[in-house]
This record gives structure tokens, C-alpha cells and sequence, in this order.
């Protein structure tokens, strides 16, 4: 009885492992707003967005945590802009992947001034700070996410530190 029941789970385990090498392995779409945008997977460049690539090339799968899954950072670019880092697994690569990047005023104004009206220009002041219910927003996604086993503890930990440093 408890060498089946035992069986039973071991083999439940190793197929639950296999799951993630199941996924269809397809092109995926890389989008960034602004556009034009350079998107590196492990800090190799793949191209400027919007992007087709099949993202599974670039992000090997792996063991880890019990789980074959692929891994990886995927960061997106623009000179002027912070850069968009995001960590890679199965569930993230079988959608579409949107950067939103935040890129500063000093950088836009910049950009339409000419030359003679820059120098003249005053330094902009500091981006406004996001308002608290917009960041709460985030908090609660990002906990609904960990909650769902979507991420890591490391990961969650993470994220949320850094939605907290934008108060």
C-alpha cells in the first residue's frame, strides 16, 4: 500500500518537473513604449522593438526549485530612459512583453529644443514622484503574483523594494 501510494507521488513529482518543457515554443513579441528600443536576453542583443524572436532560444531552459523552466533576464534599453529588466521563466515567455520605460523630462525637452534655447533652458526639476494609490496598486499586484507562485520570494522582495524606493 505505501510503496504504491509512494510510487504514485514520485512519479506525480518527476511529471510535474516536465511540465514546463511541454510549452510551445513560439515567437514572441517584444513591445516598448517609447519604441526603437534595444532588448538584450542575458546581455546578448536581439534587436530594437517592436521584436519577433522566439525568446526560448535566448533563455536556455533549466532545474531549478524542482522545476525545468527557462531563465534568464531580459532588460530593454533607450538611451535617455532607465532601462526595463525583467526576470525570464515559462510563464512570462508564452505572452507578449511590454516595456513601459521611464525616461526623464530633461531628456524630452531636450530632444525639441535647438541648440541656442538649451543652453538658456534652466535644469528641469525632479520627475513627481508616482502618487501612493498607483504604487499601493502595484504592491497588491506584485503580492497577488508571489501569492500565485508566479515568482520567488527573491523576487517578490526585490520588486517590491524597488516600487517602495520610487516614494
Amino acid at each position: 500500500m505505501f510503496k504504491k501510494t509512494g510510487m504514485i507521488l514520485c512519479i506525480g513529482f518527476l511529471l510535474q518537473g516536465c511540465s514546463g518543457a511541454l510549452v510551445k515554443q513560439q515567437a514572441a513579441a517584444v513591445t516598448s513604449s517609447p519604441s526603437a528600443a534595444s532588448v538584450y536576453a542575458n546581455g546578448q542583443k536581439l534587436g530594437l522593438t517592436p521584436l519577433h524572436h522566439n525568446l526560448y532560444k535566448a533563455f536556455p531552459a533549466g532545474w531549478e526549485d524542482w522545476e525545468y523552466s527557462a531563465r534568464g533576464t531580459l532588460v530593454v534599453k533607450k538611451e535617455g530612459c532607465q532601462d526595463f529588466s525583467l526576470k525570464i521563466n515559462d510563464l512570462i515567455l508564452s505572452k507578449p512583453i511590454h516595456a513601459e520605460l521611464n525616461c526623464s523630462q530633461v531628456v524630452k525637452d531636450q530632444a525639441v529644443m535647438p541648440t541656442a534655447v538649451m543652453e538658456k533652458a534652466k535644469p528641469a526639476a525632479a520627475p513627481a514622484a508616482k502618487p501612493v494609490s498607483a504604487i499601493e496598486k502595484r504592491l497588491r499586484e506584485l503580492e497577488a503574483l508571489y501569492k500565485k507562485g508566479v515568482i520567488t520570494q527573491q523576487e517578490y522582495r526585490e520588486t517590491r523594494k524597488r516600487i517602495l524606493g520610487e516614494l
